[in-house]
């Protein structure tokens, strides 16, 4: 196999974030950030979403004008109840991944343990030969160049495939060297997206050479 690596994010790629999870997270965001810096729900919940779209997490921007604490945020933001409820996913999941036979890592901006209990519920962490969270990214995270560095460091390779639902980070990937994949339901493709899928099981059918 040319490509060393298959990079998969997880939120909202392995599985769907936005319909439960996210929202949990986003309110225990909004709550931390109101505490920390004594400002208005409204305003906390505008600084956030500010913070995402300015650095592709709103973690980075915290810590860059408010000195926030990243474990202290991230401990208490990700602090979850997992069950079937929260984590939705493809029930075919594993056995799409298990017929992919290429080394597989999750590359996240969630932190370690939150991504590694998900993977765990949804019985693929075996799966996957690492987790690079935002913790192994120095806090800086997608699309961030200095976190794919750090991935390629960590696990000595410079060629491979990325798989995001988040088309700004495929702009790094691609600005990187890798083969990119847009995971979405928009119909156009830009330049940058090599391939473009809607479905995990599509990419057993793809021919990456």
């Amino acid at each position: 196999m040319k490509y060393r690596y298959w990079i998969f994010d997880l939120d909202n790629t392995l599985h769907f974030a936005d319909i439960k999870i996210f929202p949990l997270v986003n309110k225990k965001m909004d709550a931390y950030i109101q505490n920390k810096l004594n400002i208005s729900k409204k305003k906390s919940a505008l600084l956030r979403q500010y913070y995402w779209d300015v650095y592709g997490a709103t973690l980075p921007g915290l810590i860059k004008h408010h000195q926030i604490n990243p474990q202290d945020f991230l401990k208490i933001t990700h602090d979850l109840m997992f069950n079937n409820d929260t984590i939705l996913f493809p029930k075919n999941i594993k056995h799409t991944l298990k017929n992919i036979p290429v080394r597989k890592l999750v590359f996240t901006n969630a932190p370690k343990a939150y991504s590694e209990k998900i993977l765990k519920h949804m019985k693929i962490y075996r799966l996957f030969n690492g987790v690079h969270s935002i913790e192994d990214s120095n806090f800086l995270g997608k699309p961030n160049q200095h976190s794919f560095h750090q991935l390629f460091k960590d696990n000595k390779f410079k060629r491979g495939v990325m798989i995001d639902d988040v088309k700004e980070n495929l702009i790094m990937a691609k600005k990187m060297g890798l083969i990119t994949i847009w995971f979405s339901k928009e119909r156009y493709k830009p330049n940058y997206v090599d391939y473009k899928i809607f479905n995990l099981q599509q990419l057993k059918r793809l021919r990456i050479s």
